[in-house]
């Protein structure tokens, strides 16, 4: 089905995207068993792997595709589509090498792409590490949750503080980011939840590991990624994370059209619900309140894509405005998502449904802290001169 909002990438996304839209009847296909085994398959990961999904966003002189931050969420969003733990892999595993982008530029291109840019990097950024200084480095023990990744990775990142260590000049703490390798880390089978049940998103510990010096760095500081991506002034992952809340809804309406094409209503088995005109203006209502969610995920990111490419940090307002739209999305997206499982009435509720999976996946990324950052009142404050 087409809807209202489908994407159109602004740029050359056709290799990647054209690659992984032929794996996209397989995704569909895998989706239940992946949630059953709570985790995507390994064909699927490696069909992604191949076709560039999770190198897309570097460089192309590493290797990458170096698609922008448009691009890369017109892939998400369709591999979302199909599947929201899928998609939620993609844009995770995909977006995750910003966090790194504070590593020395010798340690960058010399040990992790000296290779190339067929790597799988998984990891939390958030700073539960406590790091000891020693000499050449660090010694870092910790516990971090949400560490999303259904595969084997090359690498890991950890996000830590160092013990003692002062705030940064603009108050901010000193939080940093740890690369280490997949064998210093223990994983945790926690991730149990109730959706993105095939993303893995597990805990892992590290205890007294020694991390090189060379192997830190800021993911707020300078940019030694040279991408035109990894150059904005903080995280540009809200894109990603909006394209899968895009992709899950295009997913759900898809779900719905179906439904509404031999669905018959329980009191009313002389029309199917597809031909009831009161279903058919709140579906076009659904459709069109999506396609405004697309739209504005479209333009915030522009706005601030475009400052980037002109070597100028985005104003406030422009900031809070792509930040704040995400959070929007976020919210807007599970009360689309509620209304479209009311229209579906029973038809959603059983579990062969690819649309309760959806529901449930969809409230899963809405829990994330990119929808609940607080950017809407940054932004309230900030159009009312009050920043």
């Amino acid at each position: 089905m087409t809807t209202v909002s489908d994407p159109t990438p602004k740029q050359k996304t056709d290799d990647v995207l054209g690659r992984v839209r032929a794996l996209l009847p397989d995704i569909v296909t895998a989706a239940a068993d992946g949630e059953d085994a709570r985790a995507v398959p390994p064909r699927i990961i490696t069909g992604l792997r191949e076709a560039g999904a999770f190198r897309m966003a570097l460089p192309r002189a590493w290797g990458g595709a170096e698609l922008g931050m448009l691009d890369s969420a017109a892939v998400v969003r369709e591999v979302a589509r199909a599947d929201t733990s899928t998609g939620w892999t993609v844009q995770a595993a995909s977006m995750a090498w910003f966090f790194l982008r504070g590593l020395p530029r010798d340690t960058l291109e010399d040990e992790v792409f000296v290779g190339g840019a067929d790597l799988m990097l998984r990891g939390a950024i958030a700073p539960k590490g406590r790091a000891t200084p020693v000499p050449g480095g660090y010694r870092i023990t910790g516990r971090w949750p949400l560490a999303s990744g259904p595969f084997t990775p090359d690498w890991m990142l950890a996000g830590f503080m160092v013990e003692g260590a002062g705030p940064l000049p603009d108050g901010r703490p000193d939080m940093r980011v740890a690369l280490i390798r997949p064998e210093q880390v223990t994983f945790l089978d926690t991730w149990d939840a109730v959706g993105l049940r095939a993303t893995q998103s597990n805990d892992f510990t590290m205890e007294d590991v020694f991390v090189p010096e060379q192997h830190t760095g800021s993911p707020f500081g300078s940019n030694n990624i040279p991408a035109p991506l990894f150059d904005l002034p903080y995280s540009p992952t809200g894109a990603s994370h909006d394209a899968v809340i895009l992709g899950a809804l295009d997913g759900a309406l898809d779900d719905l059209a179906e439904i509404a094409a031999s669905k018959r209503p329980a009191f009313n088995p002389t029309m199917l619900l597809g031909q009831d005109p009161v279903f058919q203006e709140k579906f076009a209502e659904l459709q069109l309140r999506a396609a405004a969610l697309a739209a504005l995920s479209q333009r915030t990111t522009e706005t601030v894509m475009n400052r980037t490419l002109a070597g100028q940090a985005p104003t406030a307002t422009e900031w809070f405005s792509y930040t704040g739209g995400t959070q929007h999305i976020h919210h807007e997206g599970i009360r689309l998502l509620n209304e479209i499982m009311t229209l579906s009435g029973s038809s959603g509720l059983y579990s062969a449904s690819s649309l309760q999976r959806r529901w449930r996946d969809i409230r899963c990324v809405s829990q994330h802290v990119v929808g609940n950052n607080g950017a809407l009142r940054a932004l309230g404050a900030a159009l009312s001169g009050q920043s």
